[in-house]
């Protein structure tokens, strides 16, 4: 016959366990009470509800919780033209200023960040160059605090020209600091100018490549963050899309659909950056030119790969594949259609 615990020692073993029932939902209660009060969970409709708490976490110790919550109030504008970022040609060239420029790898940053460095030297003491990156974890940080110090006391002619790469800043979560910078900047009555280069979406898929030579990866290595089922990993490349929204982090971390994914990533050109272009390097530096009043020097080639990429059709054919489904080309396709090739032209 089986031993029987003494009933005092069930009694206690029982009160034990609906003690720490108790506790854990009572913990339970108090999380969901708390989240709810802090980030508005059940507010008004739109941006302040659960909906963008998805899209967009934050670290509760950190500053951008406030700036974030300011965005959450901020309207929604749908993807037209006269929702887009203008210049005021009234008041070209700018006297003062920061040219904020996101380098995405592979459209020919390189280029255009060594053509922005001969700018400054080029233009004498009122100019100056900043960049803080590296290619590891905790440099956003570095970043921020560096980019705080660039916009404030700029002098009454001065530009200053700051290069965003690498793991320097992830514009989806920490988008707030731009709404910040802007503000900080202009309040001196100085312009402050967002601009990056995209390209076409396979082309750059297959550029990227190059990068799977030197650890020698096969194709299916290389891309297997870009399969459906690999959504929260980091990969050993990023998308135009992905690097604009998540920078190097996960490719698609909340699992968003290609379509939210396409739209987060146009309000964030539309509602930021003045300069967009595909593969126009001429017109950049005319553009960049006629806002800043510097003399005028032609973008050189640099960082050109002289290798050769040979894929079978079945490679081309997945990688066409994989950048469709991430959202790549229906997002160069949108941008296509916002930023036509004449939609700077008046500035010119």
């Amino acid at each position: 016959m089986p031993r029987r615990l003494p009933r005092c020692k069930v009694v206690t073993w029982f009160s034990a366990l609906l003690l720490l029932a108790l506790s854990f939902t009572a913990a339970r209660i108090y999380v969901a009470f708390h989240l709810s009060d802090k980030y508005n969970l059940e507010g008004e409709a739109g941006n302040s509800s659960a909906e963008f708490l998805k899209e967009f976490v934050w670290p509760s110790n950190e500053p951008i919780v406030e700036l974030a919550l300011e965005i959450a109030k901020k309207p929604k504008i749908p993807p037209l033209l006269s929702n887009m970022r203008s210049i005021d040609e009234s008041k070209l060239p700018y006297k003062c200023g920061i040219i904020f420029f996101y380098h995405i790898a592979c459209t020919g940053g390189a280029s255009m960040n060594h053509w922005l460095g001969k700018q400054v030297k080029h233009n004498g003491p009122h100019t100056s160059y900043w960049t803080s990156w590296g290619r590891h974890d905790g440099r956003e940080r570095k970043f921020i605090d560096g980019m705080n110090n660039q916009t404030k006391k700029i002098g009454p002619n001065e530009w200053r020209v700051v290069h965003a790469h690498g793991y320097s800043y992830f514009p989806n979560a920490s988008e707030a600091y731009l709404y910040q910078w802007r503000e900080e900047v202009e309040s001196q009555g100085c312009a402050f100018v967002v601009t990056t280069m995209l390209r076409d979406a396979i082309g750059h898929t297959i550029s990227q490549t190059k990068g799977m030579i030197k650890p020698n990866l096969t194709l299916d290595e290389f891309t297997s963050h870009l399969e459906p089922e690999n959504y929260n990993q980091k990969g050993v490349f990023v998308t135009q899309l992905d690097y604009l929204l998540y920078n190097m982090g996960p490719r698609n971390e909340y699992n968003a659909t290609r379509e939210e994914k396409v739209k987060r990533a146009v309000e964030l050109l539309q509602r930021h950056f003045d300069v967009l272009l595909l593969s126009d390097y001429g017109r950049f530096a005319d553009i960049i030119h006629k806002i800043t009043g510097w003399e005028p020097l032609k973008i050189k080639p640099a960082n050109v790969f002289g290798g050769d990429l040979n894929y079978s059709y079945a490679e081309l054919q997945k990688i066409k594949d994989l950048t469709e489904a991430n959202g790549d080309v229906a997002f160069i396709d949108a941008v296509r259609h916002l930023y036509t090739p004449g939609y700077l032209d008046y500035l010119l």
